[in-house]
């Protein structure tokens, strides 16, 4: 059991260092403007190890989303 533990906090650090490196502003994507990079039901991990942008604060709209273009 510690092991898979050990697994799952490791992934949880890989997906939130992988989106600390993504440019910033890159997730702030108007809600109607969202391309949907997931499915009904994606969890957040499952959605950033995809590369994309969760944010699921905003009903009738893609929670896990294609990030925006880099700014410059």
């Amino acid at each position: 059991v510690e092991k898979r533990v050990l697994w799952v906090l490791t992934i949880a650090l890989i997906v939130g260092l992988s989106n600390a490196l993504m440019a910033p502003g890159r997730c702030d994507v108007q809600p109607r403007s969202r391309e949907n990079c997931g499915y009904p039901g994606i969890t957040e991990i499952e959605c950033s190890s995809k590369q994309c942008c969760f944010e699921s604060n905003v009903l009738d709209v893609p929670w896990c989303f294609k990030p925006g273009p880099e700014d410059g």
